[in-house]
């Protein structure tokens, strides 16, 4: 199990768990189960991502105002 504890605050959690449809306690065994990821930064999104109109292996995305990128396959 990873402690998710060091890179997503509680805070933004909430706030994407709004923009996914999900709760936090959901949003968090997606980040451990390795279905959500969180990228620091949206440069690093792009490094790993490719910068895209369609980005197909992905269910969603979402940019929050502080950089960080979070995901979610599919």
């Amino acid at each position: 199990m990873k402690n998710i504890a060091n890179s997503v605050h509680i805070g933004e959690l909430i706030a994407v768990s709004k923009v996914f449809h999900l709760n936090p306690l959901q949003m968090i065994n997606l980040l451990e189960n390795d279905v959500m990821e969180v990228f620091e930064t949206k440069e690093d999104f792009l490094e790993k991502y490719g910068e895209r109109d369609v980005y197909s292996e992905l269910e969603d995305w979402c940019e929050l105002n502080n950089g960080k990128v979070f995901t979610k396959q599919k």
